[in-house]
């Protein structure tokens, strides 16, 4: 599973709002369900995490997070 938790806490300790990231990023700005989207830590394409690695001056691995899935679970 992959985790914006990194996300959530990087923009928390910049003080980075969501309206920020709808309304101030000049052509990276971000449309409310794709926000909602990774605060729930479900998909976003690749032009999303472009984005906000501009937006935040960062690197990828500064806002997602690999959990690998339960070893028990159902097998793909």
């Amino acid at each position: 599973m992959i985790s914006f938790e990194p996300l959530r806490k990087l923009l928390a300790a910049r003080g980075i709002s969501t309206y920020y990231l709808r309304n101030k990023c000049g052509r990276y700005n971000l449309d409310s369900k794709t926000i909602q989207r990774f605060m729930r830590d479900e998909s976003i394409s690749t032009y999303t995490l472009n984005a906000l690695c501009h937006i935040l001056k960062c690197d990828i691995s500064d806002i997602v997070k690999f959990i690998p899935d339960d070893e028990n679970g159902p097998e793909d």
